[in-house]
């Protein structure tokens, strides 16, 4: 009988000396959970045990180091998820560097001139017209090269000098139809053929004038 008294009043003694509320032997409202293997806290099913003002009951084996945070009004400090770095913008494409256009057009030299005359006749200005109007596809021209040439029929420097100056002749009249362009003329007398000069069909070929055009973009 002693024996049981004894065994009651230790039970008692370890329940007043942590709380009343032992007795209870349950968990009041806003249950928190005490980790598997701490001894510090009193609990039930996993879940502390609190007095009427809502503290977690503690038993003799607490120590700091068995704090846990929601018994101690610490709150948990929430988990901030990672955010990866926005991936980098790709690069912008360098811009295409377009070639510039160069076109060159041949003009015979019986088109445009009388046997040994760089005067333009009416006829070689309708030509000259004519090529303009092709040229309106060009988009932005920048230049234009005028060269004259000739056959080797008499003297090679009266040659040079006929070639330059039927080139000029077709340099003025580009120049009224292109004022903002660069237009420059030259020759080349007969220094440059495009066929043979032992026939009348090769020395024809080689008496022309030839205009090249340079242009950023063409119109189809």
């Amino acid at each position: 009988m002693n024996r049981n008294i004894g065994t009651v009043s230790s039970i008692a003694a370890l329940l007043l000396g942590s709380s009343v509320v032992l007795a209870q032997g349950t968990a009041l409202e806003g249950t928190i959970e005490i980790p598997a293997g701490n001894g510090g806290y009193a609990n039930s099913g996993g879940n502390a045990l609190k007095t009427g003002l809502g503290d977690c009951v503690k038993i003799g084996l607490y120590s700091d180091e068995q704090q846990v945070d929601a018994c101690a009004g610490i709150e948990p400090t929430p988990e901030v998820a990672e955010v990866e770095p926005a991936p980098e913008a790709a690069p912008a494409p360098e811009p295409v560097k377009k070639e510039p256009i160069v076109t060159t057009a041949t003009l015979g030299g019986e088109a445009l001139f009388d046997n040994n005359s760089a005067e333009l006749t009416a006829a070689s200005e309708q030509a000259l017209a004519d090529l303009v109007s092709q040229l309106e596809k060009f988009q932005e021209i920048s230049s234009i090269e005028v060269v004259g040439h000739t056959d080797s029929t008499g003297e090679a420097d009266y040659n040079q000098g006929l070639s330059e100056r039927r080139a000029a002749s077709v340099e003025a009249f580009l120049n009224a139809a292109y004022p903002n362009v660069q237009i420059t003329s030259s020759g080349m007398g007969e220094t440059s053929p495009v066929a043979t000069n032992s026939t009348r069909e090769g020395r024809q070929l080689n008496r022309r004038v030839e205009v090249q055009v340079t242009a950023k973009s063409i119109t189809e």
